[in-house]
């Protein structure tokens, strides 16, 4: 009957019971099979056992009446399967009947549901017309939440413009929580955009042996055990499966110092951790929010040689789609807009996960994958009739980047040296000077900018610089 779960409840007496044991054998069991874990050695969900199945009796019958879409989590395995409506082929009974022995089977003690509820649900739904996915339902009507392994857990949020984890000994929480359930959750935080928050508690482990965590996050995040960090995701992007790491670390039966450090730079938020070993199969989660492993692929770091840039052609999270990626050796790196012709994003350490696109053929975009990432800008600031010609690399693989403006070729050169990015500009052609934004936001506090001609302009935070055609200008990036 369900592809997917199925979270079933409905009446009480032994006849009535029996009644709903043989509408779920006829109707359900191939997929779920007649002991309710799962038909074909658990290629499908469980209901014995299954969070699913207690609880908020609506989200049951919400499910079955319209069916299920997309993934979802039960008992720790992620299926992607689809389960059809039942609204059309089972009447209120014995759907309740179905629902009710499901809640009192195998071990479940859920409690039942009446015809009339289900009615009731049915005249709520009237209007839907597609299956819901697992987020929509969850939203709804959330699963109840076991307590974790964490104990003592308490969270303290800060305020703050961060772009990578700050050393949070020096600064001061705007919150502090007891966490009592031991769940590491941001649903309840007042903060959106540009905070961080720490959780610190203790990690129980049950037995002696490795133990295995996997993180997920969006953006950053450093999970930290006895002192010792075992999994980090820097940069900017999404929490969905394509950024995920995985670490271990030894640890003893009993109580260790856990700390996990948390970064919401822009856009949406989001922790997922889990963990297992000891014996432990299937993963345990310490996070309300979770992912699906199978997602999960191995790095792959695209990195300059000693002596050699390196590019990427692909979209770049943060710039816009016809951006142009360059590694420099000594860990600095540029994302330059061929749409906005300039510079957006500059970044230090790593430069780039390609795993994403070249190994999965992912289509989200990928982030950058070190350090200290600047935004300059986000905005095409020359004229609309300005065209881009192309890029040229040196042999040492740096690149001059080509703009024509009118009469005017305006080049645009980069290289890495000394801890710094240089980067020199010429204009040729005509005699009007050009005004070339450096960046459109506040960028004092992160970079310093030297011109040896002396001809950057600084106002209201944004940084402009007048180019003479014929009077090329070198301009010095340092990061603070």
């Amino acid at each position: 009957m369900l592809p997917r779960i199925l979270l079933f409840l409905s009446f009480a007496s032994p006849v009535f019971a029996q009644d709903g044991q043989q509408l779920y054998t006829l109707y359900c069991s191939a997929c779920h099979g007649t002991d309710g874990k799962g038909a074909t050695g658990g290629a499908f969900p469980p209901l014995a056992g299954s969070p699913w199945v207690a609880g908020d009796a609506d989200r049951a019958v919400k499910l079955t009446l319209k069916g299920l879409t997309g993934p979802v989590e039960v008992l720790g395995k992620i299926y992607n399967l689809e389960m059809p409506p039942q609204g059309a082929v089972l009447p209120d009974d014995q759907l309740a009947a179905i629902l009710t022995y499901v809640r009192s089977a195998w071990g479940n003690s859920a409690s039942p549901v009446t015809a009339d509820f289900v009615k009731a649900i049915r005249a709520t739904v009237a209007d839907r017309a597609t299956p819901w996915n697992a987020a929509e339902l969850l939203k709804l009507h959330p699963m109840p939440l076991e307590k974790t392994a964490l104990t003592n857990l308490i969270s303290q949020t800060y305020a703050g413009k961060w772009r990578s984890l700050p050393d949070f000994s020096g600064l001061k929480a705007e919150n502090v929580e007891e966490e009592h359930d031991g769940i590491i959750s941001i649903r309840d935080s007042t903060l959106k955009e540009e905070f961080a928050v720490v959780w610190q508690g203790g990690f129980e482990a049950p037995a002696d042996g490795t133990y295995e965590f996997l993180l997920d996050v969006d953006d950053a995040g450093a999970l930290f055990v006895d002192g010792k960090k075992v999994v980090e995701i820097k940069g900017v992007g999404p929490m969905n499966g394509s950024r995920s790491r995985k670490g271990k670390v030894k640890l003893t039966k009993g109580n260790h110092p856990f700390r996990f450090e948390y970064l919401e730079i822009s856009g949406n938020e989001g922790i997922s951790i889990g963990w297992k070993g000891a014996g432990i199969k299937d993963w345990k989660w310490l996070s309300e929010d979770r992912i699906n492993p199978a997602k999960i692929i191995p790095p792959l770091p695209i990195a300059p040689t000693a002596d050699r840039a390196v590019i990427y052609r692909n979209f770049i999270a943060g710039t816009s789609p016809r951006a142009i990626g360059v590694g420099f050796p000594g860990g600095f790196n540029l994302a330059y807009s061929a749409d906005n012709l300039g510079p957006e994003l500059i970044w230090t350490g790593a430069f780039m996960d390609g795993a994403a696109k070249w190994l999965e053929r992912g289509t989200e975009n990928n982030p950058p994958a070190g350090d200290k990432v600047i935004s300059l800008s986000k905005k095409r600031y020359l004229p609309a009739s300005a065209r881009f010609r192309g890029y040229k690399l040196d042999s040492a693989g740096n690149p001059t980047f080509s703009v024509q403006l009118g009469e005017q070729l305006l080049l645009d050169s980069w290289r890495a040296e000394s801890g710094s990015f240089v980067r020199k500009l010429s204009l040729s052609g005509g005699s009007q000077p050009l005004d070339l934004p450096f960046s459109d936001q506040p960028v004092a506090d992160q970079l310093s900018l030297e011109s040896e001609r002396g001809n950057l302009q600084n106002s209201d935070g944004k940084t402009t610089l007048k180019l003479v055609p014929g009077k090329p200008a070198t301009v010095t990036y340092r990061w603070k």
